[in-house]
């Protein structure tokens, strides 16, 4: 199973970067305005972002807005070899590439995942189901797995993605956090809806 997820990775992956760059501005314009204006979004005062890479879908209009709008805005950043920290980012704030070259804020201040009111999360496929295939590190997993046997809905995690990264199917282990919704420029999916 993990060599068949390693291969799905690699071909959505190749799949994602070959997006031209105005397919991609495009794509970020989109999920702004599938975004901006619904309830999670609206009511979030903590929100964690990241940084697009590797074709990755950018939040980058909606960090902005989130910033113009005073929102409290959080970026990852990898801890050792295994965590995943979220940091304060603010206009202006010091970026530096981690050993993947993904920015993240040099400093600022750290936020408990529990704290957070809603994350927006990469990853790298995804099932109408809201099921997530991640980079296969596990980082996010990790950080939010307190999910997996708490009754709390907070914070809600949201994925981002090219309609592209759209699957059937994924096997879901044990460890792997489902998303509440999952974005696309075209629509939203919400884990538990039949359509």
């Amino acid at each position: 199973m993990t060599q068949d997820l390693n291969a799905l990775r690699v071909r959505l992956r190749r799949l994602r970067r070959s997006l031209p760059s105005e397919e991609q501005s495009s794509a970020a314009t989109g999920l702004l305005e599938k975004i901006r204006d619904r309830e999670f979004f609206r009511a979030g005062r903590q929100v964690a972002f990241y940084m697009a890479v590797a074709g990755e879908i950018s939040p980058g209009p909606l960090l902005r807005l989130a910033l113009d709008e005073k929102k409290h805005c959080f970026l990852p950043v990898i801890a050792g070899e295994h965590d995943l920290d979220f940091v304060r980012y603010e206009a202006g704030s010091s970026l530096a590439e981690n050993r993947w070259r993904i920015p993240e804020p040099a400093e600022g201040m750290h936020i408990e995942p529990q704290s957070l009111d809603l994350a927006f999360v990469p990853l790298v496929g995804f099932t109408r189901d809201c099921a997530r295939l991640g980079n296969g590190k596990g980082f996010y997993d990790r950080a939010f797995a307190f999910r997996l046997t708490s009754s709390e809905s907070r914070p809600m995690l949201v994925g981002l993605a090219h309609e592209c990264q759209l699957l059937d199917a994924l096997p879901v282990r044990e460890w792997d956090v489902p998303l509440d919704a999952v974005v696309t420029p075209e629509r939203i999916f919400y884990r538990g809806d039949s359509g």
